[in-house]
């Protein structure tokens, strides 16, 4: 699966989604450390954070060329990074990645799968808290309550 990825400068460049080295589909718990926090989803996150989110793909081995992926490191634009084990042999350990404007993340654990105690955890809450209070914030200037209904002023 390609992907484009719009760097700093507003250029782009592509990279790659491939089968996982070992090619076969993986279900389990791996490591991961934050990287970048300046994102509506890694927002309540501290950087270098480590939590433990589910994988379940057989798919999504982050490759790159060496110029896409020095410019990503030197943006700062990984978001998360494997620790400890790469799952599925992704270049530098990427785990996640943000266009330049910061708004959009891709990821390839899931964080859904571990927001609750009753899920093994709540290291993925964050993600959607974050999202919350980005959106809780974003649009307060532009509503106001009337008649217990929210409308855009």
């Amino acid at each position: 699966m390609l992907i484009q990825i719009e760097h700093h400068r507003g250029q782009s460049s592509n990279a790659e989604l491939e089968i996982y080295q070992r090619l076969k589909f993986l279900s389990r718990p791996v490591r991961v450390r934050v990287e970048a926090t300046d994102t509506p989803f890694t927002a309540n996150y501290d950087q270098g954070e480590e939590l433990t989110l589910p994988i379940a793909h057989g798919d999504g081995r982050y490759v790159a060329d060496v110029q896409t992926a020095a410019e990503l490191e030197a943006n700062g634009q990984v978001v998360l990074r494997y620790v400890t084990e790469n799952p599925n042999g992704s270049l530098h350990d990427i785990a996640g990645v943000c266009n330049a404007g910061r708004n959009v993340v891709g990821i390839m654990p899931h964080p859904e799968r571990r927001n609750a105690q009753v899920l093994g955890g709540q290291d993925g809450a964050r993600v959607f808290l974050s999202l919350e209070a980005r959106n809780a914030t974003q649009h307060a200037g532009d509503l106001r309550a009337v008649d217990g209904r929210h409308l855009r002023v």
